[in-house]
């Protein structure tokens, strides 16, 4: 590399902007799993055909993006900027926060110390390989390729490679923490780790629901409520 410094820190905030938009995509399917249950099923149940192909393609996209995040023989990985760091670690200058520092509120962490947090955060990673490893199973047999085992047979799949969500939920929680920890040190930044919004799924369900309640309120149909007025584009209001 011939500037490090700068190299590795674009490196990294791509990294960190491409893992943000993949957990954006998971919690949102998150959101949607949220609304079947029976209290809930209501408003999920109104556009259920849409929904679980909505939850088909953002599964398969968060498993395929985790697996190149986590990859080992790809180009570009988390794995990969890790090695790389350590391997120019006094180049990267890292800092830390702390508040009695005598030059300031940023005190530069030794690189020795800096290689440390690098090896810890790989042992991280490292006791998540089952879970990659599974992951990479169902992109390889089931999304990017068609393993003739188990095109036939998905439940299959399941059964030899099993894959939970409290898995994915640990793992997610392992980068996210790792990400944000090399941000602070080499953006002098405390960052949130998802990107909020209140124009998502539960929005849209939210509404829907209460509009299904309303129009099976007999009080209000009683007091001259027309549901089916308000579901035309041309919707006059009050006029």
């Amino acid at each position: 590399m011939k500037n490090p410094k700068i190299q590795l820190r674009t490196y990294l905030k791509t990294l960190f902007q491409r893992f943000l938009n993949t957990k954006s995509l998971y919690q949102e399917l998150m959101r949607i799993y949220g609304w079947k249950p029976p209290g809930r099923f209501e408003a999920y149940s109104l556009g259920v055909n849409s929904f679980e192909l909505v939850e088909y393609s953002l599964l398969r996209t968060v498993l395929v993006e985790i697996s190149a995040l986590l990859s080992e023989k790809e180009a570009r990985s988390l794995k990969d900027w890790l090695k790389k760091a350590s391997e120019h670690a006094a180049s990267l200058e890292a800092t830390c926060y702390n508040p009695g520092y005598s030059g300031g509120g940023r005190q530069p962490i030794k690189e020795e110390e800096y290689r440390a947090l690098i090896d810890e955060h790989e042992d991280r990673l490292d006791a998540q390989q089952k879970v990659v490893d599974q992951i990479k199973a169902w992109r390889d047999k089931a999304i990017a390729h068609f393993d003739s085992a188990y095109f036939n047979n998905p439940q299959a799949l399941d059964k030899r490679y099993p894959l939970t969500y409290s898995d994915i939920n640990c793992l997610m929680d392992v980068v996210s923490e790792i990400l944000r920890k090399h941000y602070s040190c080499l953006f002098n930044a405390d960052p949130r780790m998802e990107i909020l919004s209140t124009r998502n799924v539960d929005s849209v369900l939210n509404y829907a629901r209460a509009f299904q309640r309303a129009r099976k309120d007999r009080a209000l149909i009683k007091k001259g409520f027309k549901p089916v007025a308000y579901t035309q584009d041309e919707y006059e209001g009050n006029k």
